[in-house]
C-alpha cells in the first residue's frame, strides 16, 4: 500500500486562510450579536475557552465560508461529553496545539533547557453541525442613547423602521426597514454603539433610496431581489 504523506499542518492552515481572503472574507464587521455569539473570538463549547494563535483566523476563515452564526466549536468527543451529537457527514475543521516534551539539551548551547514544542493537529466541529446542543442566552446591553439628528433625517425620509430579531435588511414588498434590537449592539461605549446603530440604519435606507427616490437609476442597476439584501452576519 502506498503510504499516505504526512499533513503539512502551517501549510494546510495557511491554505484555507488564504483561500477565505480571496473568497472574500473580512470585508464587513457585524456589530450587534447573533443568539448565542458572546464573543468575538472562536471558543470552545467544552472548555469555554477562547482559541488562541493562528487558530483564531482559521476558524473566522472556516466560519465565513460555511456561513456559521456562531463562533463555538469542540472536537466530536467533546460534543459528545455536552450530550450534543455532530451531524453524520459533518466536515472537520482543523485546528493546532502545540504539545511540550522533554530531550536532552544541546550541551553546545547554553540557553537550551530542552525543552521542545510539536504542532499537533486537531479537528473540531462548529456548533451548527451538531444536535443537541441549547447555545446560551445573550446578556443585553440598555437601549441606545438616540442622537436627535440622526433621528430627525430618519422621520424625514419617512421609511418604517421596524426591530426585533438579529438581521438587517431593507424589504422592498413593505417597504420598511428591518433592524436588530438595538440592546444586541455591543460596543465598549454608548456612542460607539450608537455609530454601530445608525451607521446600519443608514446602509439598509440607501437601499430605500436606491429604489424609490432613485427608480431609474436603480432599475438600471440592480433587481429587485438583489435590492432585498441587507448586511449579513
Amino acid at each position: 500500500m502506498t503510504k499516505r504523506p504526512a499533513l503539512d499542518l502551517h501549510q494546510a492552515v495557511t491554505d484555507k486562510i488564504v483561500a477565505a481572503i480571496e473568497a472574500g472574507v473580512g470585508d464587513a464587521r457585524l456589530p450587534w450579536q447573533r443568539p448565542g455569539l458572546s464573543t468575538l473570538l472562536p471558543k470552545n463549547a467544552h472548555t469555554g475557552n477562547a482559541y488562541n494563535g493562528i487558530n483564531i483566523l482559521s476558524l473566522w476563515a472556516e466560519a465565513q465560508v460555511a456561513s456559521y452564526p456562531v463562533s463555538l466549536w469542540g472536537t466530536y468527543r467533546q460534543w459528545q461529553e455536552l450530550a450534543a451529537q455532530v451531524r453524520k457527514g459533518e466536515k472537520a475543521a482543523l485546528v493546532i496545539f502545540y504539545k511540550q516534551y522533554e530531550v536532552d539539551p544541546d550541551p553546545a548551547d547554553d540557553i537550551d533547557n530542552g525543552q521542545r514544542r510539536v504542532a499537533k493537529a486537531s479537528w473540531v466541529f462548529n456548533v451548527a453541525q451538531v444536535d443537541g446542543y441549547d447555545l446560551p442566552n445573550i446578556p443585553e446591553r440598555p437601549l441606545i442613547a438616540k442622537r436627535l439628528e440622526a433621528e430627525a433625517f430618519l422621520s424625514h425620509i419617512g421609511v418604517p423602521i421596524v426591530t426585533g430579531g438579529d438581521q438587517a435588511f431593507y424589504r422592498p414588498s413593505t417597504d420598511t426597514i428591518h433592524m436588530p434590537d438595538e440592546r444586541l449592539f455591543d460596543a465598549s461605549t454608548d456612542e460607539a454603539r450608537a455609530d454601530d446603530w445608525y451607521s446600519v440604519v443608514f446602509h439598509e435606507a440607501a437601499h430605500y433610496a436606491d429604489l424609490r427616490i432613485m427608480p431609474r437609476r436603480s432599475s438600471n442597476l440592480q433587481t429587485g431581489a438583489q435590492r432585498q439584501r441587507g448586511v449579513s452576519a
